[in-house]
């Protein structure tokens, strides 16, 4: 029999941009796939496409969409400055919107409340008595951890640092005061086993739309690729360092090689990194990856701050295209090194994705395996089959 399900999110699922909206949006199909009924809450901004997700529900029965202003968002932040709630958590806080799902728990009589990441959490404070799973998807302090260790200005590794303490700290509280967390891979529940319930943690990873991500029969090129939103700072300093310290060295080896930097918002400083580095292309948004991928010998993830499983290594294997990625890049997919290469030095990296361009049948082998191993362990049905367990 169907649950009757409460889901809070802070950015609308749809459309699908973004590996937080993937998780959200194919979790939500197949959860009311399977017969559940699902009001949604969300924030919503001038920016997003409310009409369309309207005209898309699939995966939703009920939709409650509540305004957010961006400008009121950060002087909400301030906030932070003064208690104990990260930043992070305080930003996606509205007034608001706590009206609207106290309403709902009141009037409603739901079987189950869950909601997207930690900031989520002060919405349902006051609802710990009810069945509750928050979805943390990453631990969300690894990645804060691992940037203070990354960043080199004193100002800065002080104040990641003390956005860090607070988000360990409310990652905390929330596996305290909620029944159930979820986590996407066991790398994740791992570090945040260390001062929660494990036995109240529960792994549900990502999936692939196999069929939309799917090989191309197209000439392929001594091109390489990064895909990912280049707003969002660990992406950038990933694309930058393959830029300025691995693809040089591509270059002796293979100089017609190019890199292209695929993704939505590219910031500044990524344009100023790699202005003078020839064969580095930046392409911004696109209407369709796959158009910019199916020329490509290689796909590359070259992120040093990680968390959960990376959507972009997932979607390239599922292509058939041979992945390099960094330890950090490779954490809770669970792939062989004979199918997704790591790369632990610059002249490592280089040397890994030099072998994969000048060798056609070791680019096709590692290709098939890339795409059979994803399709074996990653649908988005199987995702959504293992959330409904725990319902």
């Amino acid at each position: 029999m169907g649950k009757k399900i409460l889901y809070v999110t802070t950015r609308l699922p749809f459309p699908v941009i973004g590996g937080d909206k993937l998780r959200m949006y194919n979790i939500l199909k197949q959860l009311k796939r399977n017969g559940h009924h699902i009001t949604l809450v969300s924030l919503v901004t001038c920016d997003d496409s409310l009409e369309a997700c309207y005209l898309q529900n699939d995966f939703y029965d009920e939709l409650i969409p509540v305004q957010f202003n961006k400008k009121l968002a950060y002087i909400n932040a301030v906030k932070a400055l003064f208690n104990d709630k990260p930043f992070i958590v305080e930003y996606f806080y509205s007034n608001n919107m706590q009206k609207v799902i106290d309403g709902l728990v009141k009037e409603q009589n739901f079987d189950i409340i869950t909601g997207y990441m930690i900031r989520v959490g002060p919405y349902f404070e006051k609802h710990k008595d009810k069945n509750i799973i928050i979805d943390f998807v990453d631990a969300v302090s690894m990645m804060y951890e691992r940037r203070v260790k990354n960043v080199r200005s004193v100002w800065d590794k002080f104040k990641i640092g003390i956005e860090y303490l607070k988000v360990k700290n409310y990652e905390k509280k929330c596996a305290k005061i909620f029944k159930l967390q979820t986590v996407i891979s066991q790398t994740d529940k791992d570090y945040i086993g260390k001062f929660a319930q494990r036995s109240n943690i529960k792994i549900i990873g990502n999936g692939v739309d196999t069929e939309y991500y799917k090989p191309i029969d197209y000439a392929k090129k001594n091109n390489i690729c990064f895909v990912g939103s280049m707003q969002y700072i660990p992406n950038s300093e990933a694309a930058t360092y393959f830029a300025t310290k691995v693809f040089p060295i591509i270059k002796k080896e293979i100089p017609d090689a190019k890199f292209k930097i695929i993704g939505a918002n590219p910031r500044k400083d990524l344009f100023d990194a790699v202005k003078n580095i020839a064969g580095v292309e930046i392409t911004g948004k696109v209407d369709d990856v796959r158009e910019f991928m199916k020329d490509c010998k290689v796909s590359v993830c070259p992120v040093k701050i990680a968390g959960g499983v990376q959507n972009k290594i997932l979607e390239a294997m599922s292509m058939g295209i041979p992945v390099v990625t960094t330890p950090e890049g490779a954490e809770g997919i669970g792939a062989e090194e004979n199918i997704l290469a790591v790369a632990k030095s610059n002249e490592d990296y280089a040397q890994k994705v030099i072998s994969l361009m000048y060798n056609s049948d070791l680019n096709n082998e590692i290709g098939c395996k890339s795409r059979k191993f994803v399709d074996e362990n990653f649908s988005w049905e199987k995702v959504g089959n293992i959330f409904d367990e725990l319902l």
